[in-house]
């Protein structure tokens, strides 16, 4: 009997280590990898802000026949305008670097005006109460950026040309027998922009951030119309008048801050 329980005894503690060894082992959880946010990749997004316009100039008319030349300064005009439109572009964050670069394109509309209303004392041909104007209601532009970036947050500089179209109005009232003359001109201009920004992966996918842009057009000389100077009856000249150019001469400046939402696309 004893003999018996000893066997057993013996035979079950070189059985049990064995079925032991063959049980499964749990295995310890995974702890999640986490990795930096990666800014390559292209995006569409919206935007909305406030666009800060300033403009000065002059209206000049030429001399013509026995006419003296004349001319007006425009005095500097500020003006501000609701901004909203779209963008699109690419980033291509520099393999194992912070470093971030990109392009950027986008449009918007605007709506933006200017007026100018002479007053009594003004030279001939000009007399109280011409009117001359200008006004503008889209703008674009294409640009480059550069960036750093700290894993979800990049800042960045920007820089490239821009394109507005903008409107010139002139309206030389009636005076006595000389004609009213009114007049319309509109181009598409060119400048350069620069201004920077931050912008923040709140999703892999989705994207917010603030830019400001500062951007200048130059001086832009606009057709104002032809303007009665000389009264000579008789003449072959239409009516009997003698006509003068008159143009109108614009040095745009703008500066602009919206928010923007970008949704990666790839």
């Amino acid at each position: 009997m004893r003999t018996a329980a000893l066997v057993s005894s013996i035979l079950i503690a070189g059985v049990l280590p064995a079925a032991a060894a063959d049980l499964p082992v749990k295995a310890r959880p995974m702890v999640p990898v986490v990795t930096a946010y990666n800014w390559t990749g292209c995006y569409i997004g919206g935007n909305v802000g406030g666009k800060w316009v300033r403009t000065s100039g002059s209206v000049d008319v030429a001399a013509a026949g026995i006419g003296a030349a004349g001319s007006i300064l425009l005095p500097n005009a500020d003006t501000s305008t609701l901004i909203a439109g779209g963008q699109v572009g690419c980033n291509y964050q520099v393999p194992g670097s912070n470093w971030v670069l990109g392009v950027e394109g986008d449009f918007d509309w605007h709506r933006w005006s200017r007026g100018f209303t002479t007053a009594a004392g003004v030279p001939f041909p000009f007399i109280a109460n011409d009117v001359f104007d200008i006004r503008s209601r889209w703008q674009a532009s294409a640009r480059g950026r550069i960036g750093y970036a700290w894993d979800r947050l990049l800042v960045y500089a920007t820089g490239g040309a821009a394109f507005t179209e903008v409107t010139v109005g002139t309206n030389f009232i009636a005076f006595g027998i000389f004609p009213q003359t009114l007049a319309e001109d509109k181009k598409t201009l060119f400048g350069a922009t620069v201004g920077g920004g931050f912008e923040y992966a709140f999703t892999n996918n989705f994207s917010a951030g603030i830019e400001g842009r500062y951007t200048w057009y130059g001086s832009q000389t606009y057709n104002a119309g032809l303007v009665a100077t000389v009264f000579t009856p008789g003449t072959a000249a239409p009516g009997g008048f003698t006509l003068a150019q008159a143009t109108q001469t614009y040095k745009l400046d703008t500066f602009e801050v919206m928010g923007k939402l970008n949704f990666k696309i790839f």
